[in-house]
């Protein structure tokens, strides 16, 4: 019984940490709107956000994702896919990459922006393809972000300045 204190406090600061993401939270409704379909649950997702929370993986604090399946192969690549996740973002969030690429008939959308918050930084990706998309929100310490800049596959290769794998130069 002296967990379920701590369970409460714990589910309360999920709760207003929800809150203060409403960007992600839009963009993850456009797309459910514009394609009829809701993200696919992921079970114990809190479990991971806990570990980044304590161990800061590649300067990471939180990470927010949302996959969608089986949207039914309809092409997005023009339309009104980028005006959607613009105004679903908002004036706060800064364009930062956006990738549109078209192969017999099929798109792909690709959509990075980039907001200050604090001392920390944010990252929204966004992706979209014709039978899938993907939506990631990630919280960085500038260090984290600043590694990630100068070299990201330096940056995925290694966890806290040591490569996992020695075979990886």
């Amino acid at each position: 019984m002296k967990l379920l204190p701590v369970f409460l406090i714990a589910g309360l600061a999920c709760s207003a940490a929800r809150a203060a993401d409403r960007e992600f939270a839009d963009v993850v409704r456009s797309i459910s709107d514009e394609f009829g379909t809701h993200p696919l649950r992921i079970p114990f997702f809190g479990v991971v956000n806990a570990l980044v929370a304590v161990a800061h993986p590649a300067g990471a604090k939180h990470v927010d994702i949302a996959i969608f399946e089986d949207l039914g192969g309809r092409d997005r690549s023009r339309g009104n896919v980028p005006e959607m996740i613009r105004s679903a973002v908002g004036d706060a969030w800064k364009p930062f990459v956006q990738v549109r690429s078209s192969r017999r008939g099929h798109g792909e959308n690709v959509f990075v922006y980039l907001r200050q918050q604090k001392d920390d930084w944010k990252l929204l990706v966004t992706s979209i393809e014709p039978d899938e998309a993907v939506v990631v929100q990630i919280r960085l310490n500038p260090d984290g972000l600043q590694r990630w800049m100068a070299s990201p596959l330096d940056s995925a290769r290694h966890w806290n300045g040591e490569s996992r794998d020695r075979s990886i130069p």
